[in-house]
């Protein structure tokens, strides 16, 4: 009896430290609180219990439909292609990743998960609290709490719109205007643990101005073309 009486009790616990989370956070009450205790469960727990897999995937549609809608709002004369980078740049993993750390999921995200928690966690948890706010509160109110409460609080937009971080595509952009012949030179090795990494070369007319290493061969790809691009603007 003493063992299901402290199992309530700490349950309640729990419940009442998500529910001020959400509140601090989002500025929202709830009475589905089972509905955010789903999205703040991770996969590694009992497969007897809904893991966040499923309003993650909803709360990614509904960030990218947000943003746009933010966007096109705010940026009445800023064409298609341009809106659709700044979009990428306010919801992409990085940024999720981050969000997720900012708001605190850590703090109430349940999982089983021995020694380094990857980010991706974070903001995987981030995208499936906001498919869980859709669910109950629907669109227009979702629209409202994200905006204020996380677009308009832990992000610096102007920063976003004003940042351009394809570096692969400004560095072709550069040689195309000076006619500069443009080679990305890779090797592939394994590195002491088994993994993957990428060792790519940035070539200008046939010289290395630039190199990084990477297990994802985009990742690499970026870090040698900002570093190419820091070398001939030095």
């Amino acid at each position: 009896m003493k063992k299901i009486i402290s199992f309530i009790l700490s349950g309640n616990k729990d419940d009442k430290k998500l529910r001020n989370w959400l509140k601090g956070v989002f500025g929202i009450r709830t009475r589905n609180i089972a509905l955010y205790q789903q999205a703040l469960r991770h996969s590694s727990l009992s497969k007897n219990e809904k893991s966040n897999e499923r309003l993650e995937f909803l709360g990614d549609s509904i960030l990218n439909a947000l943003a746009a809608e933010y966007l096109f709002s705010r940026m009445p004369n800023i064409n298609e292609g341009e809106l659709t980078k700044i979009r990428s740049r306010m919801v992409n993993r990085q940024q999720l990743n981050q969000l997720g750390i900012k708001i605190g999921v850590e703090e109430v995200l349940v999982k089983n998960i021995v020694g380094h928690t990857p980010p991706t966690l974070y903001g995987n948890a981030f995208e499936a609290v906001v498919g869980a706010i859709f669910l109950d509160k629907r669109y227009e109110r979702t629209k409202k709490i994200i905006i204020e409460n996380v677009f308009g609080v832990f992000l610096k937009i102007d920063d976003i719109i004003n940042e351009d971080t394809n570096y692969k595509s400004q560095l072709i952009e550069y040689c195309q205007k000076r006619k500069i012949k443009l080679e990305f030179p890779c090797e592939v090795k394994k590195s002491e643990s088994g993994n993957t990494i990428y060792y790519l070369t940035v070539q200008m007319d046939g010289e290395s101005v630039a190199s990084a290493s990477h297990p994802n061969k985009k990742q690499a790809e970026q870090l040698a073309c900002k570093s190419a691009i820091h070398f001939r603007e030095s």
